[in-house]
């Protein structure tokens, strides 16, 4: 089913932008600019070639239990049980000063607070995000008047659609240690996993690798993967949720749009100004260039018009002149003339 959208991003006259908007795009000063300016496109979207990382899709088919249970289970390789959604797009407003952040799929069980978030594109700033996400995690857990030895252990999972570490590895867990003996743990309980859909490498179990494959293809590889894609379809289908899947599918866009576009915009510039300069170095060589052989052009032109002189003074005739000189008859009736 294909949907034909007006659509029109309008910025509240007195608080800034949504924070989700800037969380969505890498390129934020053209998000910037698209809000700042109103940005109004049509766009045709294919509501069933969605899949699910589509952020909005990925939030609504984790936010079922039995789902995100298996998702966690093939993440961490042990059994997970008795989830509770804290809230899914958790938003954590710290003040007017730091940024807020959501939080894709927030829960937890007796065991430990886990936050999922899907990754589908790329960013550069991704692990001190993860350590801030996992700040504020903490910081909920002490506002419901947790002390600090009780902080349940804090898992942030990212599932990227590209390789964060560049390593080939599917999956990345890191968990604080001793730099001078990595033997020893801190003992925080804090763990961060970053899972990466492209990787090349044989370092993890079947049933992950088909969950992964699920995320980068759409492609269904086992039962759970079905269940995944069942629900994917099931959100899809769903009158309320269409209009908000398309808008963060026409968001994405619009602003990938604006970016290639403020990026190409920066790159004729650049090259404009690289071309000027290059024009003038290659300006200068090839003056110089000329220049040495106008110079000797000229040099030799003179050699020859002495030559001429010469040869006339001795009573040589022209044809004779000509061919010794290689000038022809014009060429040597503006000799006599320049005399």
């Amino acid at each position: 089913m294909k949907y034909f959208v007006t659509y029109q991003i309008v910025s509240h006259p007195v608080r800034p932008p949504p924070y989700w908007i800037y969380r969505c795009f890498r390129h934020k000063k053209a998000t910037d600019n698209l809000l700042k300016n109103g940005g109004k496109e049509n766009m045709e979207i294919d509501v069933n070639k969605l899949t699910i990382r589509n952020h909005v899709i990925f939030g609504l088919v984790m936010r079922r239990k039995n789902l995100v249970e298996k998702c966690i289970e093939r993440i961490l390789g042990k059994q997970i049980r008795d989830i509770i959604f804290i809230e899914s797009e958790k938003t954590e407003e710290v003040s007017a000063d730091v940024h807020g952040i959501r939080l894709d799929v927030y829960c937890e069980n007796e065991e430990a607070v886990y936050n999922v978030e899907l990754q589908a594109y790329q960013v550069n700033d991704l692990p001190k995000r993860s350590r801030y996400y996992q700040d504020m995690m903490d910081m909920i857990l002490l506002e419901k008047g947790e002390t600090y030895s009780a902080l349940k252990k804090n898992i942030v999972i990212f599932i990227c659609t590209f390789d964060p570490f560049e390593q080939g590895r599917h999956l990345y867990s890191f968990e604080n240690r001793c730099v001078q003996d990595t033997k020893l743990g801190l003992g925080d309980e804090s763990m961060k996993v970053f899972l990466n859909t492209k990787g090349t490498l044989d370092d993890i179990p079947q049933p992950l690798k088909l969950f992964l494959d699920y995320i980068e293809t759409g492609e269904a590889g086992d039962e759970y993967t079905k269940e995944l894609h069942q629900a994917v379809v099931e959100v899809r289908t769903d009158d309320k949720w269409r209009e908000p899947i398309m808008t963060w599918e026409m968001l994405k866009n619009d602003v990938a749009y604006a970016a290639k576009k403020e990026g190409l915009e920066e790159g004729r510039a650049q090259g404009r100004a690289e071309g000027r300069a290059e024009g003038r170095a290659e300006g200068r060589a090839e003056g110089r260039a000329e220049g040495r052989a106008e110079g000797r052009t000229e040099g030799a032109s003179e050699e020859k018009r002495e030559t001429v002189f010469r040869m006339r003074r001795a009573g040589i005739s022209e044809d004779i002149i000509m061919t010794a000189t290689g000038l022809s008859e014009e060429e040597l009736r503006s000799f006599e003339k320049a005399e």
